[in-house]
């Protein structure tokens, strides 16, 4: 569960919820959750409808011992925001107006990039796929679709 701002309420929803309502994003900005969407998109099909940028959205505004973004397992310093900020920055650089999802992905995953000016290419890729899978299959609704059975070690309280 994330709380979202819809309607200029904060409500607790899944991440998909958001999504499909088009919750305002309230750490990151419109720009950057659109384009976080979108990217997440190019690299998980099915990350924007799962609400991948809305779950990310939610986890860089909560304390970073709360936070389930890939990041905190990474050994990267907080503020998460900060990250994701830098990068998506860097991205809309990279990608330009129209982006060329498959020719971006290509170039961030090269051995160095000129005139990148976010975090490590590499690291930042990296961290969006691994909360893009999250948000795509690391739920029941996700191992379903996989067709692998749930087997949690501790069950979660809520789905997410």
């Amino acid at each position: 569960m994330i709380l979202a701002s819809i309607g200029g309420s904060l409500v607790w929803c899944l991440p998909a919820e958001a999504a499909a309502v088009q919750a305002e994003f309230r750490t990151l900005s419109a720009a950057d959750g659109t384009l976080l969407a979108a990217f997440a998109e190019a690299i998980v099909p099915g990350a924007a409808d799962a609400g991948c940028a809305h779950f990310i959205d939610h986890h860089v505004g909560v304390a970073p011992a709360e936070s389930l973004l890939s990041l905190r397992y990474l050994d990267v310093a907080p503020p998460y925001a900060a990250f994701y900020g830098a990068g998506l920055a860097a991205l809309r650089q990279l990608a330009g107006p129209h982006p060329d999802w498959d020719a971006t992905i290509r170039r961030l995953q090269a051995p160095s990039l000129a005139g990148w000016q976010g975090p490590p290419p590499g690291l930042f890729y990296f961290a969006v796929r691994s909360d893009a899978v999250d948000a795509v299959y690391g739920t029941r609704a996700g191992f379903k679709r996989l067709g692998i059975e749930y087997l949690a070690h501790i069950e979660p309280e809520t789905d997410w």
